[in-house]
């Protein structure tokens, strides 16, 4: 197992404790280390005030940085997801162009394919569930390009045909694009980097204060929760199945919806329907 699955596949609530702990240890022993050395020399107080005011600084760029690169992962499974649904709705129009049963085999086969992938998006931290939402997609492809080979028939149209085909094949191809977009998250080396900084950063602070007796425990455990709940955020958002703040799968919701909506020959039937009820 690599260290960027390891550390994925750890869980939150032991991440933070382990972040806290350090954030903490590290202001503790700088502000000891700082009270010690009250008695040196102007020059190198403010050496060790400016190389902790630089640290600080390094972090918050660090923090920035990783922040926006959690952010757009996260914008672009969003993204994917949407696109999925769209190419789901697509397909599903344009099976109204084939015949029956051809057309009733492939919205039939949408049908069970969206409450797939909506249960790929919902399997959240099961890997269970993930592994058997993608054997389902997968094998539900090969049954709705199955009724694709079948409407390839003498006669039928080559505009309808070819537009069958690109959106078969865009649905099928944005299944290989949604799973990427599900493994694609920072590498935990980031992390550890940002909270190595994050852990020197403070101690140079802690120092600083200790160091000028100015009693700033207050101040330096507020400035380690601040930094805490930052990475903590990074890491939610980096984590797309097992992380709080997720893509939903409204969208693939709202697509299963229209599914439902009666057709129009059916709306036709039924007001003729009510129309003999009435002249009866």
């Amino acid at each position: 197992m690599s260290l960027d699955v390891g550390f994925y596949m750890i869980d939150h609530r032991l991440i933070s404790l382990a972040m806290v702990l350090l954030l903490a240890a590290s202001g503790e022993i700088g502000y000891r280390l700082g009270c010690r050395g009250r008695d040196s020399g102007d020059s190198f107080r403010s050496l060790m005030t400016g190389t902790g005011a630089a640290m600080l600084g390094l972090l918050g760029l660090l923090l920035g940085f990783s922040l926006s690169l959690a952010i757009s992962r996260w914008d672009a499974r969003h993204d994917v997801l949407v696109n999925e649904a769209n190419a789901i709705g697509t397909i599903w129009l344009r099976a109204g162009l084939l015949e029956d049963p051809l057309q009733s085999d492939l919205r039939d086969a949408l049908r069970e394919y969206s409450d797939a992938r909506i249960a790929l998006g919902e399997s959240r931290g099961d890997p269970a569930a993930l592994r058997s939402a993608r054997s389902d997609s997968e094998s539900l492809q090969a049954s709705i390009w199955s009724v694709v080979e079948r409407a390839n028939q003498p006669g039928r149209s080559n505009a309808v045909l070819s537009s069958m085909v690109n959106a078969a094949n865009e649905l099928i191809d944005i299944h290989e694009v949604r799973l990427a977009s599900i493994a694609n998250h920072l590498p935990a080396p980031l992390f550890l980097v940002l909270l190595t900084v994050a852990a020197i950063a403070m101690g140079f602070l802690a120092w600083a204060y200790g160091a000028a007796n100015q009693g700033g425990r207050t101040a330096i455990l507020m400035l380690g929760l601040l930094v805490g709940i930052v990475l903590l955020l990074i890491m939610d958002v980096n984590r797309p199945q097992r992380g709080r703040i997720h893509v939903g799968v409204e969208s693939l919701e709202r697509v299963v919806e229209t599914m439902e909506v009666p057709k129009p020959q059916a709306l036709i039937e039924k007001g003729m329907t009510r129309t003999e009820r009435t002249e009866a």
